[in-house]
This record gives C-alpha cells, structure tokens and sequence, in this order.
C-alpha cells in the first residue's frame, strides 16, 4: 500500500512538473487533453497492478502459511508411524521368542514321544512275553 502511495505520488509530481512546464503551453489544448488522459490511465493501470500484485502477495502468504501447517500435520502423522512401527518390532520380536520357546518344546516334546512309541513298541510285547512266560514256568 505505501509502495502504491509513494508511485502515485511521483506519477502526480510528474505530472505537476508536465502542467507546468513551457513546452505544454505551447501545444493545443486537445493534445494537453489526451496527454492527461493517458496520464490518467497510466496511473490507474499502475494502481491496478499495485492491487493485484498485493492480492497475489496475500494469497501466496496464506499458502505458504496452510503448507506450514500441512508440514506439521505429515511431521505428526510420520512420528505416529514411527512409534507404531516400533511397537509392532517389539511384538515381531516377542512372537518370534514365544516360536523359539515353541519350537525347542516341540524338539523335546518328539524326543519323548519317540522315547515312548519305541518303549512302548519294544516293551509291551516284552511284558507281554515275560508275563507269558513266567505264567508256563511256574505252571
């Protein structure tokens, strides 16, 4: 606004050095006519720009101020993902240690139920011929 203030202000002393200057008396007054006329429309289109140019600053200001916040917005959201990232780690991390667990159990848990299928296999037709046996001795 005050760049506009201080451009009319030099475009109004121009044209007050014009006016009165000696080359203007010397031309009809038609010419002084459209002179002032083009002055005129000088002016206003200069006056125009100036409005313009101070929207477009004002629309670029409110971007560059919704960017900021939209910044802050994907900063927030990213830390969010972060920290669930992390705690999905941490459960990763503890579900392969329950499988660790598992698995070494179910190693164990295979040793002993081949301990007893082999046992069982060996040892009850074993029993069952000692028992056999022991019933046709002592017969």
């Amino acid at each position: 606004m005050e760049h506009t203030q201080r451009l009319a202000g030099i475009i109004l002393c121009c044209a007050c050095c014009l006016l009165f200057s000696q080359a203007l008396y010397s031309q009809e007054f038609s010419s002084i006519n459209s002179d002032l006329d083009q002055l005129e429309s000088l002016i206003a289109s200069t006056l125009q720009n100036t409005e313009e140019q101070q929207k477009l600053l004002e629309d670029l200001q409110r971007s560059l101020s919704e960017s900021g916040s939209l910044i802050e917005n994907y900063e927030s959201i990213m830390s969010r993902q972060e920290q669930l990232l992390e705690d999905l780690q941490s459960r990763l991390n503890a579900m392969s240690e329950t499988y660790r667990k598992q698995s070494a159990l179910s190693v164990k848990y295979e040793k002993s139920s081949k301990f007893w299928r082999t046992f069982t296999l060996i040892a009850v037709p074993a029993a069952t011929l000692l028992s056999g046996t022991i019933v046709w001795v002592s017969r």
